[in-house]
């Protein structure tokens, strides 16, 4: 690459010096920190294949990644820092890395000399006034002062752009409809407040009588609700971080001690207690909020007279429902809490003083400050149990890890094979207990009572019946597992499929019979009668206030059918009665709405195109890591890494 640019700008002036330096210190941070103290360390940090990734070059990269953390926090960085675990999230993402370039030259991606020499000269750094380059000394020198060689930079370099080709490569294959955009879209921006009445199928389901020929062709016509995946079972021990929480012993003198030693986390910031009366306004536009606004002068009128009670006057006119009820009661926050406007205007009060009206994108607000805390070191005593609680999780992790490891040796030694050996094996640790999964795809996003873990779903996937793999950590706990079933893919039997189909075709005909009473009861009637048409029909009827697009709406649940009759309803009408799948039916009166505007939308769905698309991409890495882990052996230092691990307690 060097003589590439000696052949293109042999005869270049180098440029003055100080004015580099200014730009090195701005872009190169993370290119160069740490390689002096990488050289010659004989441990490595991870192996992905063939791939060693050095000590030196997990160091570089824990340092950047704690540098944009620190950036992301900022002074906020220091009270976290112990909190995340920096040096496995590192590893991971270099780990990640090494499977997303190999995956790169197996599509045959590649980056020519062209294409890179460009990226460097897309940096001001390396360019002259005139956009040429500033020389190979210059260059040198530059990244000498960061501590790496142009063959370093240029590597790194080059690997960065392989991904980012994968990355585009990723995208070009997904496809978003414009259909797709608008609908996230309106999910973002349209609301609804509405009335609904729901009506169980369980109301009518006795009255429903279902012949075994309507069984049968049910179960005929309907074959893809009876071919099953590829299912598998696990069988496994948890080493509960719950139970071991409790379990284990935390001494006062552990507590003072982490206090002693941690002060700076426990410095208190300038707190205050207030209460306020918002006043919403009525509806959009400048005279509902002039209104609005008239509303909270008269109320800061009748909060400021002698003798008047701030909190009655909350409970009668705030139209805050988190805390009209406690009189308007805020309860204790910081700086950072509070929209700009209102945190503004109620530090600026005294104790017992009452704000003018404070206009913020929720309303108006009348504030009345109610104490002042002022910043300092919170007590021992008023920190205890949050140190107990940290130091319990700091010790449960490391004690989680080796318990579990303990019990895969003890399966492995002793061939433990069965379910009731490993419950055996749980029924001796009170931290540990044995589990079993329902059967579930390997298509399926989460395993049950284990939750989302598309690594542990692909290694699950590939595995035969008795596979024990682990220790794994999981959001609950350590884990050793086996797989105690797999039940192959195809169409379940008729005999297998018949209690099935036979509920199905009741309960489809319950909700066609439901559907044509309730569209009968509700003929003609206003929307106050709601209420007593879904109870004589055995249903209730609930409010919903401000429902976005793809919420479950209460009491309900999850309803296309309904919510596209919400926002197709004007407002003040009744829907027409839809079935809510076959659990019911549902019908509701339109309050308010807020809809879209199509200009708003113009302009920006260009944006959310490319934010979806980024969502995507992402999903689709996440997913090719999770298999490529299982297709490439991968093998983690820990000694290395837990080196640089948070020490808690």
């Amino acid at each position: 690459m060097l003589k590439l640019m000696r052949d293109q700008f042999r005869n270049l002036k180098i440029v003055l010096w100080f004015v580099v330096v200014v730009f090195v210190l701005l872009i190169f941070v993370d290119w160069g920190t740490g390689r002096q103290r990488g050289r010659g360390m004989a441990n490595f940090a991870a192996q992905v294949g063939d791939v060693v990734i050095s000590e030196g070059q997990f160091l570089k990269e824990l340092r950047s990644t704690e540098d944009r953390y620190r950036q992301m926090y900022g002074q906020q960085f220091e009270t976290v820092r112990d909190q995340i675990d920096f040096a496995t999230l590192t590893v991971q993402n270099l780990i990640d890395r090494e499977l997303l370039i190999k995956q790169a030259r197996a599509m045959g991606l590649a980056v020519s000399d062209k294409e890179l020499l460009d990226r460097i000269l897309s940096f001001e750094v390396f360019r002259r006034e005139d956009g040429s380059f500033v020389g190979e000394e210059l260059y040198n020198r530059i990244l000498r002062v960061n501590n790496t060689s142009p063959e370093e930079f240029e590597a790194s370099l080059r690997r960065d752009m392989l991904i980012e080709k994968l990355q585009k490569a990723f995208t070009a294959g997904i496809s978003l409809p414009d259909a797709e955009v608008e609908r996230e879209y309106r999910k973002r921006n349209e609301s609804a407040s509405f009335e609904v009445g729901f009506v169980g199928v369980e109301t009518v389901i006795n009255e429903v009588s279902v012949a075994d020929a309507d069984v049968r062709r049910y179960y005929d016509e309907h074959q893809q609700e009876f071919n099953r995946p590829e299912q598998r079972a696990l069988q496994y021990l948890l080493v509960d971080d719950a139970r071991l929480r409790r379990a284990l012993t935390i001494s006062d003198a552990q507590i003072a001690e982490y206090y002693a030693s941690h002060a700076n986390e426990f410095q208190r910031a300038e707190e205050v207690r207030a209460s306020h009366i918002l006043v919403r306004p009525a509806g959009e536009g400048e005279e509902a909020k002039r209104a609005a606004a008239a509303r909270a002068r008269a109320l800061y009128t009748r909060a400021i007279a002698p003798g008047a009670d701030f909190a009655a006057l909350a409970r009668e006119a705030s139209d805050d429902p988190g805390s009209k009820d406690s009189g308007g009661d805020l309860g204790w926050f910081g700086r950072g809490r509070m929209v700009k406007e209102f945190e503004e205007a109620v530090f600026a009060l005294k104790a017992g003083e009452v704000s003018q009206p404070v206009e913020s994108q929720f309303g108006f607000h009348v504030i009345k400050l109610m104490e002042r805390r002022a910043a300092g070191q919170q007590s021992l005593e008023e920190v205890r149990e949050i140190i107990r609680q940290r130091l319990a999780e700091g010790l449960a992790e490391g004690e989680g890890s080796r318990r579990a490891q303990a019990l895969r040796e003890k399966i492995d030694a002793a061939k433990l094979k069965t379910a009731e050996q490993w419950q055996e094996l749980a029924a001796a640790d009170e931290v540990v207990s044995s589990n079993v999964t329902p059967l579930f795809g390997v298509s399926d996003p989460m395993i049950p009572g284990l939750g989302r873990d598309p690594e542990l779903l692909a290694e699950v996937s590939m595995a035969k019946e008795g596979f024990v793999g682990g220790p794994r950590r999981t959001s609950r706990g350590w884990i050793v597992y086996r797989v105690s079933q797999v039940r192959k893919a195809g169409v379940l039997p008729f005999e297998e499929a018949r209690e099935s189909a036979l509920e199905a075709v009741r309960r489809r005909q319950a909700v066609a019979l439901l559907r044509q009473r309730a569209a009968e009861a509700i003929a003609g009637v206003g929307g106050d009668g709601l209420a007593a048409v879904a109870a004589r029909l055995g249903g209730r009827v609930q409010a919903v206030t401000d429902h976005r697009r793809g919420a479950a709406v209460p009491g309900v649940g999850v309803a296309a059918a309904l919510e596209e009759a919400v926002f197709a309803t004007p407002v003040g009408g009744v829907t027409p009665v839809v079935a809510v799948g076959e659990r019911g039916v549902a019908f509701a009166r339109v309050n308010s709405k807020k809809e879209i505007d199509p200009q708003a939308f113009a302009r920006e769905a260009s944006s959310l195109r490319e934010s979806m698309l980024q969502d995507e991409v992402q999903k689709v890495i996440s997913s090719f890591v999770a298999q490529a882990r299982r297709d490439h052996k991968v093998t983690v230092n820990a000694e290395v890494v837990d080196r640089y691990k948070p020490r808690r307690g």
